[in-house]
């Protein structure tokens, strides 16, 4: 029996799938105060109501936003960091690009520690892992003496320069904190993201130090929590490489949490691409608080690299092998309001899980994306959403009377423009992914998922010309189900700054692939896992020679074995010149990190859909889409037997959510239950 456990920023999403493959859902609204209360509670609700216990499920897997919400609130720890002498500057000084190329009164980022809380050490490493200077431990011993008594700290960074090539002195420094001071949490840089570019690598490892306690109390309360509740295993938790980890790793690599939940929805999104055949896919995840999009190609979900989909938060770098996700603040609680200048705006700002969209009854009384939906007719209020919710008509007409009397507009008319406004937003981080990627969003499918993402699913392809849609099974609480069908993954990377490809033998490549490959064998079989199982992608980070920034090209070795370095070289042109539209293939190249992603697969999710039979519509409802007003027929897709077809307008409802296909738009049950829906007049 297998438990997926989602903490949104709205709602938390389960998903448990027993040993005869019978999935069951639970959605309850999050705990923002503690979001493992949410968490706990929604597992016990789930094993009652499929009359069962704690100590039968055997994998219990967890995606949470807790390392998100520590950073983007900065409610972290009290945090100091330990660098070499001359480099004391780095966090303060960044890069010199800006991210707003013409605000006049544009600052950089605000780091998480001031400058009294970085601490020096005489030391240094080479570029090429040869020691410089040679640290002096009792002196280092002594700065951290000075540095725990003066600043009280929780937790300690450590970022050495050139530390990626030779991780020796970090790891003293790191021992003797350890050791003198077991209460304060270390991160050492070449243990967390040991690649160049100083700056990057030392705002990741501060980051880490800085949400560590945090998610550290977290997951220790989660896990005491689970066994309370009868769990007798060891739970998995999510990465943002769209792996998940057993939960003493994640407790070591805090970092690699920031978009746990939202990278588990897209590991359902590849899940089920594979499954139908459409392999391009565009997934958007609209939650009650976000909106995240990513681009999936071949079946593979595109990763943060440098210098085309880097990440950051709130401006700082955090370089860490991410699922390459773009969220905007846009979903069912966003709030409509007036902007400075007048005009009608959705979001970001979102009514969250407390108090919630105006017609949730619970005290709100502003008026949001979920009010105007349910003016519009796409939800029911007849029918009750997730954790009891009755929807309230008369409160979302009463939300709205300020922005009415505004703008002059009746109630519905207002709900047509915030929801056009909203399609709008979300359309931006679509192209976001895709066109600003080299991609044409029309050759891909949409795959909408969360609470809302069916419900803007139609009108969204349209606004992007895209022709297909492919709806996944529970499309409500999809995150949840791609925690159940999640391996366990980690990935591994080596740097060696930058190396000529024309100087690199195909030995020295196998060599860097092999160090790679005994890295993950070793630490998998100290996890107790089987290496010999292990699935192995390896990739290689190049550029030209003179380039900032590069582009991720995957690789056989095999191929390279057979065909040379000249192969990869290749692969990088044909990259480059479908990313930006031109290649140099004369120009010289230069690898700069090489990457290993492990993966241990769980076993086949023996998920079985509901058989149907029951594909008769059940009356109409009328519903006033922007542009897409009709009398839609109402389907249970409960109901919905595989094979079965029929043209739009049509409404398709299930307990987490309800799909609109607008007209001249037509939907049929496909493979595992998914539905594809394809215009039909393009």
């Amino acid at each position: 029996m297998i438990v997926g456990i989602e903490v949104g920023g709205t709602f938390t999403d389960l998903v448990m799938v027993d040993d005869a493959g019978q999935l069951s859902v639970h959605k309850l609204p999050s705990t923002p105060s503690d979001p493992s209360v949410a968490a706990v509670t929604g597992l016990r609700d789930i094993l009652d109501l499929s009359n069962t216990s704690g100590a039968a499920v055997t994998e219990l897997l967890h995606g949470s936003t807790i390392a998100a919400n520590a950073l983007i609130q900065r409610r972290g720890a009290r945090t100091a960091l330990i660098t070499t002498q001359g480099f004391r500057d780095v966090l303060f000084i960044q890069r010199q690009d800006k991210s707003v190329v013409y605000d006049m009164f544009y600052k950089k980022p605000e780091p998480l520690i001031s400058r009294a809380a970085v601490f020096e050490v005489a030391e240094r490493m080479g570029a090429d892992g040869e020691v410089v200077t040679a640290l002096d431990e009792g002196a280092a011993e002594r700065l951290i003496d000075d540095l725990v008594s003066s600043q009280d700290v929780e937790s300690i960074a450590v970022c050495l320069l050139h530390a990626y090539a030779n991780p020796a002195h970090e790891q003293m420094i790191g021992g003797i904190i350890t050791r003198k001071y077991p209460h304060v949490r270390v991160s050492l840089s070449s243990g967390i993201a040991p690649e160049h570019r100083e700056y990057e690598r030392t705002s990741t490892a501060v980051i880490d130090a800085y949400i560590g306690p945090a998610v550290e109390k977290y997951l220790t309360t989660f896990g005491e929590s689970v066994r309370e509740a009868g769990f007798s295993g060891t739970p998995l938790i999510m990465q943002s490489n769209g792996g998940a980890v057993p939960l003493e790793t994640a407790r070591r690599r805090t970092a690699n949490m920031f978009v746990s939940g939202p990278a588990a929805a897209v590991t359902a999104a590849t899940e089920v691409a594979r499954a139908t055949g459409v392999e391009n896919v565009i997934s958007i995840d609209v939650g009650g608080t976000s909106c995240d999009v990513c681009l999936i190609t071949n079946g593979t979900a595109q990763t943060t690299v440098k210098g085309t989909a880097e990440f950051s938060v709130d401006g700082l770098p955090l370089n860490v092998m991410m699922t390459d996700i773009v969220t905007i603040g846009a979903g069912g609680g966003s709030i409509a309001q007036i902007d400075a200048g007048g005009m009608l705006q959705v979001g970001p700002q979102s009514a969250g899980a407390v108090p919630g969209p105006a017609c949730y009854g619970h005290g709100g009384d502003l008026f949001t994306l979920t009010d105007a939906m349910l003016l519009l007719g796409l939800l029911d209020p007849e029918t009750a959403l997730p954790g009891g919710i009755t929807l309230r008509t008369d409160l979302s007409v009463q939300a709205a009377e300020d922005l009415c009397e505004r703008f002059e507009l009746a109630p519905v008319a207002l709900a047509e423009r915030v929801y056009r406004i909203a399609i709008v937003n979300m359309a931006q981080a679509l192209r976001r992914v895709s066109v600003k990627r080299g991609h044409d969003p029309r050759q891909f499918a949409l795959l909408p998922c969360g609470g809302a993402g069916a419900l803007i699913a139609g009108p969204l392809a349209i606004e992007m010309g895209m022709d297909r849609i492919l709806i996944p099974p529970h499309p409500g609480i999809f995150s949840a189900y791609g925690l159940a069908v999640a391996d366990v993954r980690i990935d591994y990377v080596r740097a060696d700054g930058a190396v000529r490809t024309d100087s690199l033998s195909r030995a020295a490549f196998a060599a860097r692939i092999e160090d790679l490959r005994g890295q993950a064998a070793q630490e998998f079989a100290a996890l107790g896992y089987d290496p010999k199982a292990l699935t192995l992608s390896f990739a290689v980070d190049a550029r030209y020679v003179g380039q900032g920034y590069e582009l991720r090209v995957p690789i056989e070795p095999e191929e390279i074995a057979r065909d040379g370095v000249a192969a990869m070289v290749e692969k990088f042109h044909a990259l480059h010149r479908q990313q930006y539209n031109h290649s140099f293939p004369k120009a010289r190249v230069e690898a700069i990190s090489f990457r290993l992603t492990a993966a241990h697969p769980r076993p086949a999710l023996a998920h079985k859909m509901p058989a149907g039979g029951d594909c008769e519509s059940m009356g109409n409802r009328s519903i006033a889409l922007p542009g897409l007003a009709a009398s839609y027929a109402i389907y249970q897709r409960a109901g919905l037997a595989d094979g079965f077809a029929a043209e739009g307008p049509a409404i398709l409802v299930e307990p987490t959510t309800s799909t609109p296909v607008p007209p001249d738009w037509r939907f049929q049950v496909v493979a595992n239950g998914a539905i594809k829906l394809e215009r039909s007049k393009p």
